[in-house]
């Protein structure tokens, strides 16, 4: 498992140029800096979109982040997104959805951690303690820019959200560090060795981060895109080979079903009154729910 780790860090990163962004064209989203996206430091539409959508899929979907997706998909949802069209993610495979969000947070310039503070951030493993490495993790956070401190708060919400499901998506945080970190820790220029030395450290970072993330980003980081949904139906499958960590994957676990009936007192009287052996009344029908425990 580490050998994959490192061949997945080595070649990352590596074409990032240290040069200065070029202005973006309206609408562009990838590969161009955090700052020329996000208006008054929100995150744009378009991104939050693909966010919201992962948080909601992602938890139930098996290997999402580390299953490869349709190339062509991938290509024809960047090109829109890129285009600033409005994209209904509805449509699109959540495994297209995670490939395309790693795509443009590898070519954000200098990462969304930015190259500057990277050193910092690969070092804060090093502490003797965990709030020792809380507390580096938080004054960092207020050194990045406003819009990339934002994206890390809404990333990293949704990577905690999938790891409280890995029994059944089977990423744990260190999976989910190992398929994220080559993404969003980059040291532009760095030669191969460089990336290589440093990849353990980058996922465990990653892995902190993910695994702490309620006490560095807080308690509502959850809840920041809505909750996730719970209706799972199998079908997100994997379009090309999935990389193999090594581990068989389990099927998906069987939930009971727990059917709550609600009926309205101002209905009894006519459903009472109404011939019997014409099946349920109308208003029952439509006021049953269904819940998994």
């Amino acid at each position: 498992m580490g050998n994959w780790a490192l061949r997945r860090g080595s070649s990352a990163c590596q074409d990032l140029p240290h040069v200065t962004p070029p202005s973006p064209k309206p609408g562009q989203l990838f590969g161009v800096s955090l700052g020329d996206v996000c208006e008054r430091d929100s995150l744009p539409p378009s991104l939050l979109d693909m966010l919201c959508f992962i948080q909601q899929k992602g938890p139930l979907t098996e290997g999402i982040f580390r299953k490869s997706a349709n190339i062509k998909s991938c290509r024809a949802l960047k090109q829109t997104l890129n285009a600033g069209d409005k994209v209904n993610l509805d449509c699109e495979s959540v495994l297209v959805v995670a490939c395309v969000l790693k795509d443009f947070l590898r070519n954000i310039p200098g990462s969304v951690f930015t190259s500057d503070l990277y050193a910092k951030w690969v070092s804060i493993t090093d502490g003797e303690n965990e709030e020792e490495k809380i507390a580096a993790t938080q004054r960092l956070l207020d050194e990045l820019p406003r819009a990339n401190a934002a994206l890390l708060r809404y990333l990293f919400g949704v990577l905690h959200n999938i790891q409280q499901h890995s029994s059944v998506n089977q990423m744990t945080a260190y999976n989910l560090a190992t398929c994220i970190a080559p993404s969003i820790l980059c040291l532009p220029n760095a030669c191969g060795a460089e990336l290589e030395s440093d990849i353990t450290r980058k996922i465990s970072l990653v892995q902190f981060l993910i695994e702490n993330c309620l006490q560095i980003f807080g308690e509502d980081i959850a809840s920041l895109l809505g909750e996730s949904s719970m209706h799972c139906d199998g079908s997100e499958k994997p379009e090309d080979p999935p990389t193999d960590f090594g581990e068989d994957i389990q099927p998906f676990e069987s939930k009971p079903v727990r059917v709550i009936v609600t009926y309205k007192k101002a209905q009894l009287q006519n459903d009472a009154e109404a011939p019997r052996g014409v099946g349920p009344p109308s208003s029952l029908s439509a006021m049953l729910s269904v819940t998994e425990d």
